[in-house]
């Protein structure tokens, strides 16, 4: 098995969960992981070095996801927004998943990545070299990230636990 294959198998979920999470659009989630690995892939035919593959892989989805969230935005249409639909969950798992999506929509673009990131179980050196945050800094970020989340739910009459 070739460096490439190994590198997209140890990746490819993390990334699916990563952007998942972000975006929530399982056919733009394939699509933006097969473009990344496509360019990935050409990266290293053409002799280039990547130091850090997994910080960049999953570096490159946040970036992709951020821009397909941009274009999203951009051109939205009230007609084409449908309702979010989990199969096998319950009502009431469905209304949490809803209420912590609307509360992370809430938040700004690195406050989500860092929040996703956590989430994901990544640890603060992960998150430093993804994100671009100084290591010494992630847990005051982080910290502050899900201070203003309990704000947010709080004012949604939301509890955490």
């Amino acid at each position: 098995m070739n460096n490439f294959d190994t590198i997209y198998k140890e990746n490819y979920q993390k990334m699916y969960c990563i952007a998942l999470n972000m975006i929530k659009d399982r056919d733009a989630v394939c699509d933006i992981i097969q473009e990344i690995f496509i360019y990935f892939h050409k990266r290293l035919q053409s002799g280039k070095t990547i130091n850090k593959p997994q910080s960049w892989l999953i570096r490159a989805t946040i970036n992709k996801c951020i821009d397909y969230l941009k274009y999203k935005k951009k051109h939205l249409k009230i007609d084409s927004i449908e309702p979010i639909s989990v199969i096998d969950d319950s009502i009431e798992k469905n209304q949490e998943k809803e209420i912590i999506e609307l509360a992370l929509s809430k938040l700004k673009p690195k406050e989500k990545i860092l929040a996703v990131l956590y989430s994901e179980g990544m640890s603060y050196k992960e998150i430093s070299e993804i994100s671009g945050i100084k290591f010494s800094s992630v847990g005051k970020f982080l910290s502050r990230t899900i201070n203003k989340l309990y704000e947010i739910l709080k004012n949604m009459d939301y509890e955490m636990y």
